[in-house]
């Protein structure tokens, strides 16, 4: 019997090797395939959301618990204990609780505050998908995948993101900036295509609160 070369062994190794990375590939494509069109079938959503920020350079952790509600067309709601964010896709108001305070601004998303749609749905040519595994979040299957900036200097150095195996709904996010903040959303009890009205949408400003205009 003749024995096989170590070669020949390592060459074996080497195809296999490749063979799981390009079918992790594949598989993260098809999963961001798979989020995207379940984006462009929604027409609106509620969810409870909870967020957590580390600081890296104070070595402080912020975290903040509320209400999000998506509707097409860039509206959006966001509802937490002393905060209300509230835009119609054209017009954003900023609702401060404790300063009793509104600011009035046009809707602008940035690199550093991207639209809640585009955090949760979106991943677009700017990112290259890597499927890392599976894990249970909130004892549900979801996908794990890292997605890397093409840009190198983009201000976001890294995210992963959690995807729900059966609903196609991304339910954890975790992000790095330029800075080594550490930026982590985690999204439960998702409500699909509930009704919301236009009203919903545009902020009723409460009497004997400041007005700061910045339009």
């Amino acid at each position: 019997m003749k024995k096989v070369s170590i070669g020949f062994l390592l060459a074996i190794a080497a195809f296999l090797t490749l063979s799981v990375h390009l079918a992790r590939a594949q598989n993260a494509k098809e999963i961001i395939k798979n989020v995207k069109k379940k984006y462009d079938q929604l027409q609106s959503l509620k969810a409870d959301f909870e967020q957590e920020y580390v600081w890296e350079l104070a070595g402080e952790t912020q975290k903040l618990k509320g209400a999000l509600y998506l509707k097409t067309g860039n509206h959006y709601r966001i509802e937490s204990d002393n905060q209300i964010i509230v835009t119609n896709g054209e017009i954003v108001w900023t609702f401060s609780k404790d300063n009793q305070q509104v600011i009035i601004d046009h809707l602008r998303a940035t690199e550093e505050n991207p639209l809640p749609k585009d955090l949760l749905f979106k991943y677009s040519e700017e990112y290259t998908p890597h499927l890392v595994g599976e894990e249970l979040v909130d004892g549900k299957r979801a996908y794990v995948l890292n997605l890397v900036p093409k840009d190198k200097e983009a201000f976001v150095k890294s995210m992963k993101i959690w995807v729900d195996a059966a609903s196609w709904l991304t339910v954890k996010i975790e992000q790095k900036d330029i800075n080594d903040n550490l930026n982590k959303y985690w999204v439960r009890n998702v409500e699909e295509n509930i009704k919301l009205t236009a009203d919903f949408f545009n902020f009723q400003i409460p009497e004997g609160v400041e007005v700061v205009d910045l339009r």
